[in-house]
C-alpha cells in the first residue's frame, strides 16, 4: 500500500516534539484519500518492566505522580510499571536495568524479554519494549527517583493474587496493563520458576 508526506511542519520541540503531517494514503477499496492532517507526538522509545518475586510470588509496583493521569480527570497518583526512556547509546535492556534501580532500589535478578508495542500509533511513535524482571521484593525500602528529573516514587510490594483485584477497580497505564495480564495469565511464572 502507498501513501504520500504531502506536507511536514514542526510545532513544537521540548520534552516531546509535536510534527503536524498531511498525507494522502491508498485505500483499500483502490485510489487515494483526500488529504489528510494528522499530529504526531515524538517521543522516543520506553523501556518498561514488570518487576515480579516468583519466591514470594509478590509484584513490586511503583506510585508516582502523573500529570496525563490528572489531565483525564483521575487520581495523579498513579500505580504503575517502571518505566524509563532509552538514551542514545543504550539498549532496551541496558535503560530498564538502569531504570529499576533508579525508581525501586532493587538490582534484577534476570531480565527477561515479553514484547515491544507501540504505545499509541494513533498519535505517537513511542515504542515501549516490555520487559519482566525478577527481583528480591523483601529489599524494598524508602523512596526512589532521580532528584533533576523530579522523580519521586514509592515502591510497593503487592500479592500477585491482590494485584488481579486491583487491575480491575484502578486505571492502570497500558504497558502496566499488558505486562501485569502476562503475569497474571501464568506466563511470567511458568518462564520465572523453570
Amino acid at each position: 500500500m502507498l501513501f504520500n508526506v504531502l506536507k511536514e511542519c514542526l510545532e513544537y520541540s521540548g520534552f516531546f516534539r509535536l510534527r503536524r503531517l498531511t498525507v494522502s494514503h491508498e485505500l483499500f477499496g483502490g485510489g487515494m484519500s483526500a488529504p489528510l492532517e494528522r499530529e504526531v507526538l515524538e517521543h522516543g522509545d520506553v523501556a518498561a518492566a514488570v518487576l515480579f518475586d516468583p519466591i514470594l510470588d509478590k509484584l513490586v509496583m511503583i506510585e508516582q505522580f502523573r500529570v496525563g493521569a490528572y489531565a483525564a480527570g483521575l487520581n495523579p497518583w498513579l500505580l504503575d510499571i517502571v518505566a524509563g526512556r532509552i538514551e542514545n547509546g543504550q539498549s532496551p535492556r541496558e535503560t530498564i536495568v538502569r531504570e529499576i534501580g533508579e525508581e525501586s532500589g532493587l538490582t534484577p535478578l534476570s531480565v527477561e524479554p515479553i514484547g515491544t508495542y507501540l504505545t499509541a500509533p494513533h498519535l505517537s511513535n513511542e515504542r515501549v519494549h516490555l520487559f519482566c524482571a525478577l527481583v528480591d521484593a523483601t529489599k524494598v525500602i524508602g523512596t526512589h527517583g532521580v532528584l533533576v528529573e523530579g522523580e519521586d516514587i514509592r515502591p510497593l510490594v503487592i500479592d500477585r493474587t491482590d494485584m488481579l483485584r486491583l487491575m480491575q477497580t484502578r486505571t492502570l497505564s497500558l504497558w502496566a496493563g499488558l505486562a501485569l495480564g502476562w503475569i497474571i495469565s501464568g506466563s511470567g511464572q511458568e518462564r520465572s520458576v523453570a
